[in-house]
């Protein structure tokens, strides 16, 4: 019996309490090309690396996509990794996966 994964709009509209933040910062990061502050994010997690063997985001120009609303869902999200990194990798993890699903 296979399990329906939720869709990327159930997992931003009902997010687990400890990845709220982490679930503003990529629904704020739809409004960028590539989602560009969600896939910084990833990289700071080292989420990036590890299943991709490389950085997502663009660091060339680190503030073009990084204003003010975007440091602070940055923030909130990094927070909640550093209180429970394994549950916001595994979150970010089934966004992007609903992300391909979509």
């Amino acid at each position: 019996m296979k399990t329906k994964t939720a869709s990327l709009w159930d997992l931003l509209e009902n997010p687990p309490n400890y990845a709220e933040g982490t679930a503003r910062l990529y629904s704020w990061s739809l409004n960028h090309e590539n989602s560009e502050p969600f896939r910084k994010f990833l990289d700071l997690i080292g989420y990036s690396e590890d299943e991709f063997g490389e950085p997502l985001g663009d660091w060339k120009k680190p503030s073009k996509f990084l204003g003010y609303m975007e440091l602070g869902y940055l923030a909130q999200g990094l927070e909640e990794y550093s209180n429970r990194p394994q549950d916001v990798e595994n979150y970010a993890r089934q966004l992007l996966e609903a992300e391909q699903n979509n």
